[in-house]
C-alpha cells in the first residue's frame, strides 16, 4: 500500500489498491496485483459498464465484484453496476473487507475537507459496530 509518505506493506492477505487519484502513481506499491483488465480477457472492462473505477477486486473466478469511484462504492457483479454503501461492500466478499477498509480510508486520508469523506467515516463506523455486534452473537 502506498501513503503519502513512501511505500507500506500491507499485513492483510487482500489485494490493496494499486493506483488511483489518491495514491502517487511515481511510487509502486509493494506485492499488489495490477486491477486493470489484461489482453486475454478483453471483455473484462464491458463487464464494468463501460465506466473507469479506481479500484477493482474480482471475485474467485476473476470477474469483477466491487468496484470504487470518487468515494463510492459499487456492485459491479450484475449486469448493470449499482451503487452501494460501505456496509454493503464489507458484506459483499468478507475476503475483501480489509481492502475495502484500506480504499475508503486512503480515499478520506485524500479527500480531508470533502463531505463525502465524512459520510464514509460515519458509514464506516457504523459498519463495523454492527459487525461486532453480530460477531457477540455468535459463540466462539
Amino acid at each position: 500500500m502506498v501513503d503519502g509518505f513512501g511505500v507500506v506493506t500491507s499485513v492483510l492477505n487482500e489485494q490493496p489498491p494499486v493506483n488511483g487519484p489518491w495514491l502517487p502513481a511515481q511510487q509502486p506499491a509493494v506485492g499488489v496485483r495490477a486491477t486493470t483488465p489484461s489482453a486475454e480477457r478483453p471483455w473484462y472492462h464491458g463487464l464494468l459498464g463501460g465506466r473507469d473505477y479506481e479500484v477493482v477486486y474480482d471475485d474467485a473466478e476473476g470477474y469483477p465484484l466491487l468496484a470504487f469511484a470518487d468515494g463510492q462504492w459499487f456492485d459491479v457483479a450484475t449486469l448493470t453496476p449499482r451503487p452501494i454503501s460501505l456496509r454493503h461492500a464489507l458484506r459483499r466478499d468478507p475476503a475483501w473487507s480489509g481492502a475495502v477498509v484500506q480504499t475508503v480510508c486512503l480515499w478520506m486520508r485524500a479527500h480531508p475537507g470533502e463531505e463525502r469523506s465524512f459520510e464514509l467515516a460515519t458509514e464506516l463506523a457504523l459498519a463495523v459496530g454492527e459487525l461486532a455486534r453480530d460477531a457477540d452473537l455468535v459463540p466462539g
